[in-house]
């Protein structure tokens, strides 16, 4: 079994950590947004944070650490805030678009930290990346659990429902990856997420397969067409 990514601390209390990391996280968004990964020093970084470069090595050993920690922040942030969206959500097609809405709005709301995660990948050693896949991989066995609720009763395909899920995962980063265009060219972003969220909700019929009309529990032939 591979190692997982573990950032070691001499700080003992875990919800100091947390305040601190992320403080941390946010002043190395500011500190990379500016300067880049490569050039960013950790003094600076420790500035933008608000705490000294002696406390900065306390939480973490490196710079490496650093885009580590923002990775697993993130991963964190998406599956918490999606999992309680959906809390007692038990129509199978409020649950999708719950979880959808969700995805899309803490992308939306953490715009800069998605855009460096996508720049500074290369970055990560082979225990981090390997941490960060495995969490990705349980995100987006979230959303194949609920999109096989969602057609639960009737037949698909396994392979689109999978490739789907992948789709519904990432879909919205295009609110990140293309947020200046978006932005120029329609009204709001409340636009954007629905058309996208109506967008993938319409996009869902392919999974059963060719030539397969789904009857979905609680909703009627018309509402299929």
């Amino acid at each position: 079994m591979k190692k997982m990514k573990e950032v070691k601390t001499k700080i003992k209390n875990p919800e100091r950590i947390q305040r601190r990391r992320k403080q941390i996280i946010e002043g190395a968004i500011k500190v990379f947004s500016e300067k880049g990964y490569h050039k960013a020093k950790t003094k600076e970084i420790a500035e933008a944070s608000g705490v000294t470069e002696g406390t900065l090595y306390n939480y973490i050993r490196s710079k490496e650490d650093i885009t580590f920690i923002v990775y697993d922040y993130i991963t964190g942030i998406l599956r918490d805030e999606l999992m309680a969206a959906i809390e007692g959500v038990k129509d199978p097609k409020k649950r999708l678009e719950a979880a959808l809405l969700q995805n899309m709005n803490t992308i939306d709301r953490n715009q800069d930290i998605v855009m460096f995660i996508y720049k500074e990948s290369s970055s990560l050693d082979k225990p981090s990346l390997y941490t960060i896949l495995t969490k990705e991989v349980e995100y987006i066995d979230i959303f194949q659990n609920l999109l096989r609720d969602y057609f639960k009763g009737t037949t698909y395909d396994e392979n689109n429902l999978k490739l789907a899920a992948d789709l519904l995962v990432y879909i919205p980063v295009i609110l990140a990856l293309r947020r200046w265009s978006l932005k120029r060219r329609f009204e709001s972003i409340e636009t954007v997420i629905q058309g996208i969220l109506d967008f993938v909700l319409h996009g869902i019929a392919f999974i059963p397969g060719p030539g397969v009309v789904p009857t979905l529990k609680g909703v009627t032939d018309e509402e299929t067409r």
